[in-house]
């Protein structure tokens, strides 16, 4: 087998040719990689995680980005994931296992609720929130997300996502990063969006956002933005 590099990111990202169960991979029971798209990076590569900051990625399950973000810490620092799910919250739980991050603090929490993240710190350096979204960008994947679409499911959606925001840019410090992402192509969701709800919070700018489209990425679609408080 000679994987070859994903020409997103050849430093970090190798494609596997097919015909390889991957449980069966050397070095996958071990915990030396994870399998995933590259269009994960985008939004790790924003948050530009350092060692020994407090870092929360806010719907975490089922551990991708949780994963890579604890790598680029190196084991020094807190790095809290977060989600509302218990199926969920056990993949992310077997999946940082694996790969050998106890470092990681894995909670319970429904953003939704005011008051319900009481325990984590009161405020955080940077802060990952890959929302729930339409999955536009991921199609090729989930095709059976093609048929939950619809005009008041994206409207609930980007309620939700407004939510979120709000609750997770309350925990962020002065000077402190925050990315939002999604694994929509849809600018409701992402850039449209995101000026609607920097024109009521002043405090935060948008200093960077990434848009990747599977037919010129070679990746799953993908929007992050960096905002700053």
């Amino acid at each position: 087998m000679e994987p070859t590099p994903h020409p997103y990111a050849p430093d970090e990202c190798w494609v596997i040719p097919p015909g390889w169960a991957v449980p069966d991979l050397p070095g996958y029971a071990e915990g030396v990689f994870t399998v995933q798209d590259p269009a994960t990076l985008a939004a790790v590569r924003l948050l530009d995680p350092q060692p020994g900051e407090t870092v929360w990625d806010a719907c975490a399950a089922p551990g991708g980005k949780a994963a890579l973000i604890a790598d680029r810490m190196d084991g020094r620092g807190r790095l809290f994931a977060t989600d509302r799910y218990d199926d969920r919250l056990e993949r992310l739980r077997d999946n940082l296992r694996r790969l050998q991050l106890a470092e990681v603090t894995v909670q319970k929490i429904d953003l939704r609720a005011p008051g319900e993240a009481a325990d984590l710190p009161a405020e955080f350096d940077r802060i990952l929130l890959d929302v729930p979204c339409s999955n536009t960008g991921v199609l090729r994947r989930k095709p059976d997300a093609r048929w939950r679409f619809s005009g008041d499911r994206l409207a609930d959606l980007v309620e939700l996502q407004g939510v979120l925001l709000d609750r997770c840019a309350s925990r962020l410090k002065k000077g402190g990063v925050l990315v939002y992402s999604t694994c929509s192509l849809e600018a409701d969701e992402n850039q449209s969006h995101l000026q609607r709800w920097l024109a009521r919070r002043p405090e935060f700018r948008l200093e960077r956002e990434v848009v990747l489209f599977p037919p010129r990425s070679r990746t799953d679609g993908a929007y992050a933005a960096r905002l700053v408080r």
